[in-house]
């Protein structure tokens, strides 16, 4: 049979079903009843949805958990880890904190007092790097949710090969100094008066305070050219020690916060400056970003000092100027900006969010 002979009897197949469909939509408008004597149409009626119930009922929806953004203890070892409120004050509920328990959150708003011979491994929650604290000790991890922690005396120890990723690193602070690295194996010990900071391999990043004695032995000068800003860098196997100046708690929290708002306000002019119409970015550019590295470490020195300093009047008022000098070198004007502050990443009293 041709295809010409098998296109016939389909054409009269096509036109029979289409006289059929009319015929049954002219009987269906003259006799209304016709449509329910037959039985409901249960295409339609399986097939419509019920949008109403959809709309009025959000809450019927099945929701994902909400994320924690808190650091995991996922070991802890031979002792207890004892959260202890910042600035010496109760919690908020009025009751104790519980001992940090191994696979139990961290919060970030709380020393971590770590026992003699005991010790707290740390993930941060999104990088998934790991530190070590090493007791007899008192630690912040993940200050603000960050890949930073503070480190007032013990040990601290990295985690190679966790975490490590282009861009990424994580600041240690100490009242003598700040540690940054990416990719290190570094450990560093923190007694009173001086802070030994130890490479095994890798790369890492030292800037001392305003406070700190000279550091031995004396470092060699850095070969990066543009890193010129006061950070001593260390390469492979280095030992060097920060020693601190006898002072009393509120005189080192008062020359920590004095440097810090100095320094926030040098990296606030550059960033007006980048805004400017005339500005020339390849040569203000570089000298913004690191300013607001070396506030962001100054910073972080007062804002450890100022925690540790006794409860007074005075330290109120740090606090006060400590959120001023946050605010001044998180602050980016972008070109066109004229009024206001336009959104940064906030900080509470002691916290800090990543900043290249």
């Amino acid at each position: 049979m041709t295809l010409r002979a098998c296109a016939k009897p389909l054409a009269l197949v096509v036109a029979t079903a289409v006289v059929v469909v009319v015929n049954a939509a002219c009987a269906t408008k003259s006799n209304p009843s016709a449509a329910t004597d037959a039985g409901p149409a249960e295409s339609v009626s399986v097939a419509a949805p019920a949008v109403s119930s959809v709309t009025s009922n959000p809450s019927a929806a099945p929701r994902p958990p909400v994320p924690s953004f808190e650091c995991r203890a996922i070991s802890v070892t031979a002792g207890k880890v004892k959260p202890v409120p910042l600035l010496g004050l109760p919690p908020a509920d009025g009751g104790a904190l519980a001992p940090v328990a191994e696979g139990g959150e961290i919060s970030d708003d709380a020393w971590l007092d770590v026992d003699p011979g005991g010790k707290l491994t740390a993930k941060h929650p999104h990088s998934t790097r790991e530190v070590v604290f090493t007791g007899p000790g008192r630690f912040r991890a993940c200050v603000s949710h960050g890949e930073e922690a503070w480190l007032v005396k013990g040990t601290f120890n990295s985690v190679p090969s966790s975490g490590e990723r282009p861009g990424g690193e994580e600041w240690l602070v100490t009242p003598a100094g700040v540690v940054r690295y990416a990719a290190a194996n570094v450990e560093v010990m923190a007694s009173p008066g001086k802070t030994d900071v130890k490479l095994s391999s890798g790369s890492a990043y030292v800037w001392t305070g305003d406070q700190a004695g000279p550091v031995k032995p004396a470092p060699a000068p850095i070969a990066d050219a543009g890193d010129n800003d006061g950070w001593i860098r260390l390469d492979g196997a280095r030992t060097i020690t920060l020693t601190a100046k006898p002072v009393t708690p509120e005189a080192s929290a008062q020359a920590g916060l004095d440097r810090c708002l100095a320094e926030a306000k040098t990296t606030k002019d550059l960033a007006a400056l980048i805004s400017s119409p005339d500005a020339s970015l390849t040569q203000v550019a570089p000298r913004h970003v690191m300013a607001r590295r070396v506030a962001r470490a100054a910073c972080a020195i007062a804002a450890l000092r100022v925690n540790l300093a006794p409860p007074s009047p005075a330290r109120d008022v740090m606090f006060a100027s400590l959120r001023q000098g946050e605010m001044e070198w998180r602050s980016v004007r972008p070109r066109g900006f004229h009024g206001g502050r336009p959104p940064f990443p906030g900080r509470g009293p002691g916290g800090a969010n990543s900043a290249k």
